[in-house]
């Protein structure tokens, strides 16, 4: 019975009469607005927690999204590059396409005997005078020979090796060939014009020209067949008082972008 009186107990029955007031509370719906208040009252710190986690979170989510952007822009740039090479290779081929079926169009009704040859060295900007072939002694070639394109004198060689040899564009200075006018027969000699094209000259004051003529090969000079293309007579550039006839002669075929040419043969 001492127990009773002592400070455990008291405590105890103290406890245990809180617990009996709450749950009568509670069963009276006493304790809603103090439940309510403990309920609501962390919801500014929830409030507070979001509007700081938001900027961070959209933060490293910019930070992934751009990764990919940058990822994905490397990946179209290389198919882009990609895509370029591929359209430079067809270009390319159609190019050279084009050349051979012109070059194939003249083969097929040409009378000459023709060593066909791949251009090694373009002379893209008109640098040279001269470009080098693929072509030589083990295809007939020698020095001397005219090299045609189009149909159309480009050239004549100037060194033979075994399997290549160098020819000097027909636009060059040091270029000179025996010619004629189809229409007359008239003699004439063709030369280069420092790159900027050909030159008829020596043809006589008394012989008739005009615009629009062709003018071919002589056949004088054994190694270049009788016939073969120049060009077309284009303006007189010579007076009455000169001692020869002068004019330009124009050719369809672009020195400076030669892919396939062939070698006369006599």
């Amino acid at each position: 019975m001492r127990f009773i009186y002592t400070k455990t107990f008291a405590i105890f029955a103290g406890c245990l009469v809180a617990v009996c007031l709450l749950a009568v509370m509670q069963v009276k719906g006493w304790l809603d607005p103090i439940t309510e208040i403990f309920i609501q009252s962390p919801r500014p710190v929830e409030f507070a927690a979001r509007a700081v986690a938001r900027p961070v979170q959209g933060f490293f989510s910019t930070i992934f999204e751009l990764r990919k952007i940058d990822s994905e822009n490397t990946r179209l740039e290389q198919e882009v590059y990609s895509l370029q090479q591929q359209l430079v290779g067809y270009d390319q081929l159609r190019r050279e396409n084009d050349a051979l079926r012109k070059e194939l169009g003249f083969v097929n009704t040409s009378p000459f005997a023709l060593a066909p040859c791949t251009v090694l060295s373009e002379n893209s900007f008109g640098v040279t005078d001269a470009f080098v072939l693929n072509c030589g002694g083990s295809q007939g070639v020698a020095v001397g020979q005219a090299v045609i394109s189009e149909g159309y004198v480009v050239g004549k060689i100037i060194y033979a090796g075994k399997n290549s040899s160098t020819a000097l564009l027909a636009t060059s200075s040091k270029f000179v060939a025996d010619a004629e006018l189809s229409k007359t027969g008239a003699d004439a000699i063709v030369t280069g014009s420092f790159g900027s094209g050909l030159i008829l000259d020596h043809l006589s004051q008394n012989d008739d020209i005009e615009k629009g003529w062709l003018v071919t090969t002589a056949g004088i000079n054994s190694q270049i067949p009788k016939g073969l293309l120049l060009g077309q007579v284009g303006d007189v550039i010579s007076s009455p008082n000169d001692l020869f006839k002068k004019a330009t002669v124009v050719s369809p075929v672009d020195f400076n972008n030669l892919d396939f040419v062939f070698v006369a043969k006599p």
